[in-house]
């Protein structure tokens, strides 16, 4: 069994932004399998269904960022899923928008929902796919990183790269459910902006 969990917070006012790049990806998933997340339980919002011969659950944690692990450890354990069939979807400042990194391991990088997981986990080595937001480019101040992952970004070409990484997030959990992490790993981590397919 496979257990997809995009990072995210719940509610409308979150709904199009740069930290809800998780849950974004993973409603696009949920839309492509047919697999509709609409249970409500283990403080997340969950679907289970079947796609290219496998088990599989998305969820999307109602705790907010900073807990997401909290709904993880609850499904993982519930369905009995072994880390190794665990994947997160995440936003990521260290990745351009229109971009997606696939990593099997990884520190949380400041990334708070990240850090829940690791900790309820209790490791680091976990498959993650990581959407590219970018990094704010005016100068920083103690308010700047919150304002900027919780908004969108104001311009255009921006904003369309960011929705292209969300969308290529989706097809690479797909592709993973298709042909595992590896080979996901092997093409979705060679894109670049200047060539993308």
């Amino acid at each position: 069994m496979k257990l997809i969990l995009g990072i995210g917070n719940y509610g409308d006012i979150y709904r199009d932004t740069r930290h809800n790049s998780g849950f974004q990806a993973i409603d696009l998933v949920s839309e492509d399998l047919q697999i509709p997340i609409t249970k409500h339980d283990f403080k997340c919002l969950y679907g289970k269904g079947k796609a290219f011969e496998e088990d599989v659950i998305l969820m999307k944690p109602l705790t907010y960022v900073n807990l997401s692990g909290d709904a993880l450890i609850q499904v993982k354990n519930f369905y009995k899923v072994d880390i190794k069939d665990i994947l997160i979807l995440v936003d990521d400042m260290d990745t351009e928008p229109g971009l997606v990194r696939l990593r099997k391991k990884g520190a949380a990088g400041g990334h708070n929902g990240l850090k829940s997981i690791i900790s309820v986990l209790g490791t680091e080595e976990f498959n993650r796919v990581r959407i590219g937001i970018g990094r704010p480019t005016t100068p920083a101040s103690p308010n700047r990183i919150p304002d900027y992952v919780l908004s969108a970004p104001k311009d255009v070409k921006e904003y369309n790269a960011w929705k292209d990484g969300i969308n290529h997030a989706a097809a690479a959990v797909e592709y993973t459910l298709r042909f595992g992490f590896d080979k996901a790993m092997n093409k979705y981590n060679s894109m670049t902006l200047e060539k993308q397919d």
